[in-house]
């Protein structure tokens, strides 16, 4: 294959969605299973695990890549079993696929040397990040709180639009067509940024602009760093869609997982998660209503509700949101510091 060249014949630069932190693999020295994952943000700030929703792809880490380097936050998006280059896991196991993925993180962790992190996720991948949580010995490692962006809920919610309960009793053969109706959930074009120009811009990218030598020492930003996120903060949505569709997804599963219609189920409950969990969802959610967001935070032992104003299923896109929980965790961590600080083992 040939290199791309500018036009004077120079190899040209790679796209961001190109660059080694975006496509990192591992493989895993326990189960000889292969991750790919995206390490983004400041290398040397907190590790915040990312898990997204239907459709997940560490790619999608990109849309908060440069938010994440503001707030000194160490962003991970690692591609769950069947998506992008990680290895799948089999559907007929006895094993729920949220209880393998974090048998998974858990040796993940453990080869990056993370002993502590913070925990994300929107839609979809909540049902991972409370079956990592549920876990005693992955929630110790928790920078707590667990945020949890307009998240699935399930269909045993009274709250639940019928005409997903409806698309629980389909043949498995019409369910992943039916399960389009939750691509909005994912739909890139669906982020702010994504307008008329087809540009899908990074979270945070208007902060950047204008900012001074002082500024951008406070927003944890060098010079060469401000150079590099300048030229990389918007990028075509059709170059992002055709580098995450060119790759395996496991749409179908996480499918089954959303409508119950997985053998072994979750493999976890609600009552078994005892870390503290903050929930946002949007006040006009139509796909998982706020009515059913409530009975879910009531549901969990230690969780809060904040409703965002006018928001949607889709509020993972709005800077505010991720800034905020990004902010909560940056605090936390440096708490929990302090307190090492004064009172160590």
């Amino acid at each position: 294959m040939a290199i791309p060249t500018s036009p004077e014949g120079v190899e040209a630069p790679p796209t961001a969605l190109e660059r080694d932190e975006f496509n990192r693999r591992l493989v895993l020295s326990g189960c000889g299973r292969r991750v790919s994952y995206a390490d983004v943000g400041n290398p040397h700030g907190l590790p915040v695990l990312f898990l997204y929703g239907q459709g997940g792809h560490r790619h999608v880490s990109y849309l908060f890549h440069h938010l994440a380097r503001l707030h000194g936050i160490r962003l991970l998006c690692i591609d769950r079993p069947g998506y992008g280059l990680s290895d799948d896991v089999s559907i007929e196991g006895n094993v729920p696929h949220p209880t393998a993925f974090a048998a998974i993180v858990r040796e993940f962790l453990d080869a990056l040397s993370i002993k502590r992190l913070g925990l994300m996720a929107h839609s979809a991948g909540c049902i991972y990040a409370l079956a990592l949580a549920a876990q005693p010995s992955l929630a110790a490692r928790l920078v707590e709180p667990v945020m949890l962006i307009a998240p699935w809920v399930g269909l045993e919610n009274p709250h639940m639009p019928r005409y997903l309960k409806v698309a629980a009793y389909c043949p498995d053969v019409l369910i992943a067509a039916t399960f389009r109706l939750l691509d909005a959930s994912t739909s890139l074009s669906s982020f702010s940024g994504a307008g008329p120009n087809n540009k899908v811009h990074a979270l945070g990218a208007s902060i950047n602009q204008g900012a001074t030598a002082d500024d951008t020492q406070d927003l944890l930003l060098d010079k060469e760093t401000c150079a590099t996120t300048a030229q990389s903060l918007s990028i075509p949505l059709s170059d992002f869609e055709r580098r995450i569709h060119s790759e395996t997804n496991n749409n179908y599963h996480d499918a089954l997982v959303c409508l119950g219609r997985s053998p072994a189920g979750v493999g976890f409950i609600l009552d078994q998660v005892h870390t503290h969990v903050h929930v946002f969802h949007g006040e006009k959610d139509a796909l998982v209503p706020l009515q059913a967001a409530e009975v879910f935070v009531a549901q969990l032992p230690h969780a809060d509700l904040i409703v965002v104003k006018g928001g949607t299923h889709v509020i993972h896109s709005r800077e505010s949101v991720i800034s905020q929980a990004f902010e909560v965790l940056a605090t936390a961590a440096a708490v929990a510091d302090s307190q090492e600080e004064q009172w160590p083992a």
